[in-house]
């Protein structure tokens, strides 16, 4: 049942049989239909969450300047991936952050209670939550740089190179909100051979 949450956490680094087992008893399993919002902004995120299979995203809500919002996507999460909103999650403070499925997904998570109590008594779950989070934040950093040095064409050819997947697989308003650039220019690419 959660053979994929502990293959990924051995592929992080080798768990000994007594972590693998602590971390099986604090797992929880969802199966969530497509559109459900697991996070609402200025709710606390407490749950380390991975995808068995589905494709989730995190957004936040930004003012357009005339009094109206509009959602502007930061990540996303398919099978094999960890997520949660960091700064809420960390902090323990009203998220900005939202998080949705889109599609339906089968879900594993870990409260952030057991989480860090596994942290704080063993030694080998610490190792592997830092070796999670140094991922995210590679992740993260690699988007950052795109967004900053890069055209609107190239962050496109970009994210379609490292995440061919995702990119035939996310809604292009996604897409397009997540890199910044209008939702024509990728519905063009998109429709290239």
């Amino acid at each position: 049942m959660y053979y994929e949450f502990i293959s990924s956490l051995s592929e992080i680094l080798p768990v000994e049989d007594q972590t693998r087992i602590l971390f099986q008893q604090r797992l929880k399993i969802v199966k969530v239909p497509k559109g459900k919002v697991l996070l609402s902004d200025g709710e606390i995120c407490d749950k380390l969450w991975y995808v068995q299979s589905g494709l989730v995203r995190g957004y936040h809500f930004a003012a357009d300047g005339q009094g109206n919002f509009r959602d502007v996507t930061d990540w996303f999460a398919s099978e094999g991936d960890f997520f949660h909103a960091a700064d809420s999650f960390v902090k323990q403070l009203p998220s900005r952050e939202c998080i949705e499925t889109l599609e339906s997904s089968i879900l594993i998570y870990i409260s952030r209670t057991e989480l860090y109590e596994l942290y704080g008594n063993h030694p080998e779950a610490c190792c592997i939550g830092r070796i999670i989070a140094e991922r995210l934040l590679l992740t993260h950093q690699e988007l950052l740089r795109d967004m900053r040095t890069l055209s609107a064409p190239e962050k496109l050819e970009s994210f379609r190179a490292r995440s061919r997947e995702l990119f035939n697989r996310v809604p292009q308003k996604y897409i397009a909100s997540y890199l910044g650039i209008s939702e024509n220019y990728v519905s063009k690419l998109k429709s290239r051979p």
